[in-house]
């Protein structure tokens, strides 16, 4: 569903009139008082929305900086079309003379329109899109895990004091903070995402472990180079594949997904082992190793290479295998940046902006301090690091307990198909 915002963009609005069967309902948002109390405006207004109804299309006008956009779904639900219920996703348009002459407003109204409709709805469209695919990678990991001759371990907890952590994501300012990583590196215990790992290893920055959770097929993109076998790496059961066909020691983190869930309990009931749940309201990486590392004792968290913004014309560091990932879409006409640009811009959008509040609301999560912006760090003196994981071995006592709670309780997210080749193929 479209939301139009600023005067300057009235030229769009007409342009629903020439396609009225994409959308049902168009709203108009005008923010600036100066303009919809205008009588010229309301006049044009009251004309559109005669011309509309002709065409059977409903606008909507909102008005003010941070409109009741629950009395609009109200209105918009009443409609037989809708028959009581709103599933449309709304996406906000912004007039380009409006981002020129309003900067200030224009982020006001990104900001009310995003906590209005975007969390929820980017959650929701998230769980939508990757349900089936968390769960397929789940029972095809889980029981890969009998065949692949590589350590697991259940995560628990990181425990000591002190120790100074850093994390290193795969913006471009990770380039810029190459030489003091390298530098510092041996103060560190560092955690680095699986996006930077190709620009990292080639520079010589070997990490304590590396952190995986997408399920994407992106992700074998990261990993696609030779990735030393000593480094662990911190991920989940609905983690990518890739990731368990690597010899690498894997550390499995309790994410709360119902599957998880299921298997803490037969973990607690069966066997008497802890293995406890990690929330991470960023959705992000970055999110997650705050949240595993929060019970190390007065903690120093840096960080570097995190942004969610394009930084000099790039949206990542070198060697992300990103380059490799949208060769297909790429083209004489089309480079890797204005592929990527989608991921990330000049401004936080979206799910960017979204992850960004959520590491921001020091109420939530613990902070933490960017590499860059520290000029001198008081690094202590002793404190171990290495001993520093807490973990259990083994595994969950009944695969078919596991299928069948799935069935009965969670089938929502398991698709027929996949769980009954589960159950054929049971190690129990």
């Amino acid at each position: 569903m479209p939301v139009i915002l600023g005067i300057g963009a009235l030229h769009t609005v007409r342009s629903y009139l020439e396609n009225p069967i994409e959308h049902q309902t168009v709203v108009f948002w005008e923010p600036h008082h100066e303009i919809y109390e205008l009588t010229e405006f309301q006049k044009e207004i009251n004309s559109l929305e005669e011309r509309f109804q002709s065409k059977g299309i409903h606008l909507f006008l909102v008005v003010g900086t941070d409109p009741k956009w629950s009395n609009l779904i109200e209105k918009i639900k009443n409609f037989p079309e809708f028959a009581g219920s709103l599933q449309s996703k709304w996406s906000l348009y912004t007039s380009p003379s409006y981002e020129r002459n309003f900067p200030e407003l224009i982020k006001v109204c990104q900001t009310n329109f995003q906590s209005q409709f975007s969390p929820g709805d980017l959650n929701k469209n998230t769980i939508q899109h990757f349900s089936k695919l968390w769960t397929h990678n789940y029972l095809k990991n889980r029981t890969r895990l009998f065949f692949n001759d590589t350590s697991i371990q259940w995560f628990q907890s990181f425990s000591g004091k002190n120790i100074p952590i850093l994390f290193l994501g795969a913006s471009p300012g990770l380039e810029i903070d190459l030489p003091r990583i390298k530098k510092d590196r041996n103060h560190f215990l560092i955690f680095a995402s699986d996006t930077s790992i190709g620009y990292l290893l080639p520079n010589g920055v070997i990490p304590d472990f590396v952190v995986s959770f997408d399920s994407g097929r992106g992700t074998t993109y990261h990993l696609l180079l030779d990735l030393p076998k000593q480094i662990p790496i911190i991920t989940w059961l609905g983690g990518s594949s890739y990731i368990f066909e690597l010899t690498n020691p894997k550390i499995l983190v309790n994410t709360g997904h119902p599957l998880d869930q299921i298997t803490q309990h037969l973990f607690l009931n069966q066997l008497g082992k802890t293995w406890p749940h990690y929330s991470n309201p960023s959705l992000n990486l970055l999110g997650m190793v705050l949240s595993i590392t929060d019970s190390i004792e007065d903690r120093q968290f840096f960080v570097s290479g995190v942004s969610f913004l394009a930084e000099r014309g790039k949206s990542h560091c070198k060697g992300t295998g990103y380059e490799r990932y949208y060769l297909p879409d790429t083209n004489r006409k089309k480079s890797l940046e204005a592929t990527t640009k989608r991921l990330y811009s000049g401004d936080r959008k979206g799910k960017n902006q979204i992850a960004w509040n959520a590491l921001n609301q020091k109420q939530s999560l613990p902070g933490f301090q960017f590499l860059s912006e520290d000029k001198e760090i008081s690094f202590p003196f002793n404190y171990d690091k290495i001993n520093s994981l807490q973990s259990f071995q083994g595994f969950p006592p009944s695969i078919a307990d596991l299928a069948k709670w799935a069935d009965q309780d969670h089938s929502s997210i398991i698709h027929k198909k996949t769980l009954n080749t589960w159950l054929r193929f049971s190690l129990s």
